[in-house]
């Protein structure tokens, strides 16, 4: 009875080997498949994230030109606006001189003529 056992004993052993050794595999071919469907969903993830950057950079790019244009329309505003001044101040000082020439001659008016 003690051969009879000890086989039984082993057989046992052996069974329950073969079950861990399979439970084993199957737990490696679940954990490598989980980590294909997450290697999946991680690179679908990157490309929204991918798609979603490259639409944000051609917006900022857009935002970009848009400054440009906008600037060089105020710098066009500027040199209008210096030109349009320096026209003003020029016509001011020919202005203040016809009014001192004015006040000359209405000075000399009266020395020659203080009645008139």
């Amino acid at each position: 009875m003690e051969t009879w056992l000890i086989v039984v004993i082993v057989v046992v052993v052996v069974v329950l080997v073969a079950l861990a050794l399979v439970a084993l595999r199957r737990r490696q071919v679940q954990r490598a498949a989980q980590g294909r469907v997450e290697s999946r969903a991680r690179r679908a993830q990157a490309e929204r994230h991918e798609t979603s950057a490259e639409r944000h950079l051609e917006e900022a790019q857009d935002d970009q030109a848009r400054a440009q244009a906008e600037r060089e329309v105020a710098e066009q505003h500027a040199r209008r606006a210096r030109e349009a001044q320096a026209r003003a101040d020029k016509r001011r000082e020919a202005a203040e001189r016809e009014q001192a020439a004015a006040t000359t001659q209405r000075e000399q008016a009266d020395h020659v003529d203080p009645d008139a």
